[in-house]
């Protein structure tokens, strides 16, 4: 994996959710409870903000661990999602970059799955985001 701390914007930002779209089975974000001034009203507003994609949710968790983070004794939600024309069609119309998605607008720390395998994992508020090598020579060549 690569570690790569530029963001990806605009135009480039399209065409990686397309890439992302071809190559992954599933995606997921986190909310992280340490940053919910009231549970209810924050996982309300999740329940608002990801309403066109509900049919794509696959489960929502309680995790203290994911790809990017390890919390000491707090846990976040960890939603995860079907990857499809529907979902990637989110992404694009929510996130106008990686690192655009973040607290208190969004949820943070986009990952992407090609079956059991992350293959791209952001961590939106230390900007930076690790991805597979193939994956980013494959979004390379489509940038050339």
């Amino acid at each position: 994996m690569l570690m790569i701390t530029q963001d990806i914007k605009g135009k480039r930002y399209e065409t990686l959710m397309d890439v992302l779209f071809k190559h992954c089975t599933h995606f997921a974000f986190v909310e992280d409870r340490r940053r919910m001034e009231i549970e209810e009203e924050r996982l309300a507003y999740m329940d608002v903000l990801t309403e066109e994609v509900r049919w794509d949710l696959i489960e929502r968790t309680i995790v203290s661990e994911w790809e990017t983070t390890r919390l000491s004794g707090d846990t976040a939600y960890l939603y995860s999602f079907h990857m499809n024309y529907r979902t990637a069609q989110f992404l694009k119309e929510h996130g106008g970059s990686l690192f655009s998605w973040i607290h208190p607008e969004l949820p943070e720390d986009l990952m992407f799955y090609a079956g059991d395998r992350c293959v791209l994992a952001v961590c939106s508020h230390e900007a930076f985001f690790v991805v597979d090598e193939a994956l980013w020579g494959c979004l390379e060549r489509v940038n050339d």
